[in-house]
This record gives structure tokens, C-alpha cells and sequence, in this order.
């Protein structure tokens, strides 16, 4: 939590531009007070340098890491949807720089996916409230008459803590690469039945013994989605004889974000107010905070192969008639003589 203070924002924001041009090394004066998540930031095509060993260890301080106002952490100007505030004279500044239902509302990733370990999912005081970040800071004031600002939702009407966003569970991370490869190889199944399907024929979707309908084409060459299942609107949307996508978005609840990338950059952006160049356009300070590049584009690159490379937690069942329904996983170790006396016993994890 920030402390209190009268100083006028802009004095805040030429303190922290000042701490951080100045403090080059701890040994210096100007370093004194100065705390930052990630001291130096990955360059861009450091990516493509760094040894696998070198990125996953980085990619991991970048999940984990408690980002500062010292380093860009927080969103002035912007709301999480990246776009501007609806009220630009209201900035999202000490005591509004926080806000559990609108955003930001976490220093870390690791935050809000730490059970059992870091990159893991969240008990539900990590929920997230998605939508929610539509507003500039959710209050629910009946005397607030701008939309998206605090209360009124788009159509003028005053949202409330059951209509405002929907909760959901933080998603766990574990085998996050292969699940993106699960649904990268399905679209690529579904986009070869569509290119071998002609004018007046049609042809079932079928992936890794999924079922996502019946995909058809008119006489005249349209395409009629109309039988397809399973995928969201985007991916079936077409115009003319332009076939569908039917691009699979594996992330979130509702099938909306393709990517561990995109999924990474727009919780940076929303949860945390760490704008990723590649979001925001490199050298811009798109908040206002007196920072730019916030998060370069091989800091992203890091972050996202830590998460893709996250093993599948593994199991073993016992292959015991004692039928004490005990697992020895990869995350959590259960003795073995424990488990075949069927007493209690504490966790350890590893």
C-alpha cells in the first residue's frame, strides 16, 4: 500500500522520473530509497540470445515480481481495456490508484496464481471481476452520472456489485503450453476440413474426437456456420466467400483470448498497470505516469515461455487394496507407509 501524502501529482511522478534516471547503482546517493521490481529490464532480442535456462529463470521474476510507482506500476489515464479514461480529470492516483472490482488490484502475477506454487491458480479472495475493468474505478456512486466512469455502465443504466462484471477463478497454469498447442493443432484440423469442403457440400468438424458441428457452403460459395458449435463468434464470423477462422481461444471462461502472449499483456495492462510496449507502442507513455516501456517485448516473451513451460502436475495411484484413496503427485508428497496406515498426516509441498 502507498502512504498518504499531500504532494501534488506531478510533484509524485518528478520524484519517481528523477529516482529512476539517477539511481544507476546501489553505491550512489540517488539510489537511496529507490525500489524496483526488476532492476534491468530483458532488451528487445534478448529473446533470441539468452539461453533457455537464462529466459525461464527471468521469465519467472517477471511473473513474480511486486511492481513499484518507482518502475510504471499503476494506470493514471487508462483504463484496463487499455483506452483512456471516460473522465481524464479524475486520474487513477493515490488513494484511486487501486480498486479490487476495476483494476489494478494486484503488485504481482504471482498474486493471483499462487496455490499450490507460483503460477498456480487462486483461492477465491484472487478472484477477478472480468468487465469490470470497462470502468475507471467501480464505486457504484448514485451521484456519479458518467458512464464508465464509476456507477453508469454504457447505456446509462447504474450498475451494481451483481451486474458491474462477472467473478471468476484465477486460471491455474500448470501445462499452459500444452494447452495452447492443444487448440493451435485443432484449428489447424478444422481449417484443413473447411478448405477441402466445395460449393454446396458440407463436412463435419471433427478434432481429436471433438465434435464442433457441421460446417457448409451455399451453391454460391457462401459459407453457412449456422451447424458449427463449440466456438465463439469471432471464430465462425464471415463475409462473402471468405470462410471462418474457426480460430479456438483457448483462454479465460469464455473462450475469449487466443494466446498465452495476449493473456499475458492484457493482465499486465489491467491487473497490474504495467504497460507492455508492444500494447501501448514502444517509447509511449500511454498512462501518463512518466513512464514508457514499461515492460519491453522480451520481458513479455520471458514471462510468457516461463508459463508455457509448466509441466502437467503428475499423479500415481497406489496400487494398494487399502483403499485409502491417497495420491503421490508432483506438487504434493504423501510418505508412502503413511499412506498405506490410512492415518492423517500434514502436507509438504515441493
Amino acid at each position: 500500500m502507498e502512504r498518504a501524502c499531500s504532494w501534488p501529482v506531478a510533484a509524485i511522478y518528478a520524484y519517481a522520473l528523477a529516482a529512476a534516471a539517477g539511481a544507476q547503482s546501489t553505491a550512489t546517493p540517488a539510489a537511496i530509497g529507490r525500489e524496483v521490481a526488476i532492476a534491468s529490464h530483458l532488451q528487445d532480442g534478448g529473446e533470441f540470445r539468452e539461453p533457455l535456462a537464462y529466459l525461464l529463470d527471468y521469465g519467472r521474476s517477471v511473473f513474480t515480481a511486486n511492481w513499484t510507482t518507482q518502475e510504471g506500476q499503476g494506470r493514471p489515464l487508462l483504463k484496463g481495456t487499455g483506452k483512456p479514461l471516460s473522465d481524464a480529470t479524475s486520474p487513477l492516483v493515490f488513494p484511486r490508484n487501486m480498486n479490487r472490482l476495476s483494476g489494478p488490484e494486484a503488485n504481482s502475477s504471482a498474486g493471483c496464481h499462487s496455490v499450490p506454487i507460483a503460477g498456480g491458480a487462486g483461492d477465491i479472495v484472487g478472484n477477478v471481476f472480468v468487465l469490470g475493468q470497462r470502468f475507471d474505478f467501480a464505486t457504484f456512486d448514485p451521484a456519479d452520472g458518467i458512464p464508465t466512469r464509476g456507477t453508469l455502465d454504457e447505456r446509462g443504466r447504474p450498475a451494481n456489485a451483481l451486474s458491474f462484471a462477472n467473478s471468476r477463478a484465477t486460471p491455474g497454469m500448470f501445462g499452459a503450453g500444452y494447452y495452447e498447442m492443444l487448440a493451435r493443432e485443432i484449428t489447424a484440423d478444422l481449417k484443413a476440413i473447411a478448405a477441402s469442403i466445395s460449393p454446396g457440400h458440407s463436412a463435419s468438424l471433427v478434432s481429436k474426437g471433438i465434435s464442433f458441428g457441421v460446417l457448409a457452403r451455399n451453391a454460391d460459395g457462401t459459407w453457412n456456420t449456422s451447424g458449427v458449435v463449440g466456438l465463439p463468434p469471432q471464430a465462425t464470423a464471415t463475409t462473402g466467400n471468405s470462410p471462418p477462422s474457426l480460430i479456438l481461444q483457448p483462454w479465460h471462461q469464455a473462450g475469449a483470448v487466443v494466446s498465452l502472449r495476449q493473456f499475458t499483456n492484457n493482465a499486465f495492462l489491467q491487473h497490474h498497470g504495467m504497460e507492455p510496449e508492444e500494447r501501448v507502442g514502444l517509447g509511449v507513455d500511454a498512462d501518463g505516469d512518466g513512464f514508457s516501456n514499461e515492460l519491453t517485448r522480451a520481458d513479455i516473451s520471458a514471462s510468457v515461455l516461463f508459463q508455457a513451460a509448466m509441466a502437467v502436475p503428475g499423479r500415481v495411484i497406489p496400487k494398494d487394496s487399502t483403499g485409502t484413496g491417497c495420491i503421490r503427485n508432483r506438487i504434493l508428497t504423501i510418505p508412502r507407509a503413511i499412506c498405506r496406515s490410512g492415518r492423517r498426516q500434514p502436507t509438504r509441498w515441493i
